[in-house]
């Protein structure tokens, strides 16, 4: 019965996950402003290509690296956390655009979307 109890808990914790990951929605705006940041580890690929897709794109940003600036790491956190991303492992590069929180990589059409929306 223990186990029956853990398999349903898991489920819907892993649903609640999966509703935010990969289509690029925040559930809600964490902040307004009108930068681009782009939270990065030292040894990520996809960062960098993203960060030199952004740069031919003409888009400006900020990259903050999370696995050497602790603060930067907490304010990131705290933002998923706003945004109602359950805490687990994101993938990065995760994404600040204009107030919204777009984890995993998002491609360069989610961020132009979220650069145009207002609320």
């Amino acid at each position: 019965m223990v186990k029956k109890l853990l398999l349903i808990l898991l489920v819907v914790a892993a649903y609640q996950g999966w509703k935010h990951m990969d289509r690029g929605e925040a559930s809600t705006r964490v902040a307004v402003h009108q930068d681009v940041i782009m939270y990065s580890l030292t040894t990520c690929g996809y960062c960098k290509a993203r960060g030199r897709e952004l740069e031919a794109a003409g888009i400006p940003f900020h990259e903050y690296y999370i696995d050497k600036d602790r603060q930067r790491r907490d304010e990131l956190q705290a933002k998923l956390q706003q945004a109602g991303y359950p805490p687990q492992g994101y993938g990065t590069p995760i994404m600040d655009v204009h107030g919204w929180v777009l984890p995993n990589n998002p491609s360069l059409e989610i961020i132009r979307d979220h650069m145009g929306k207002e609320s």
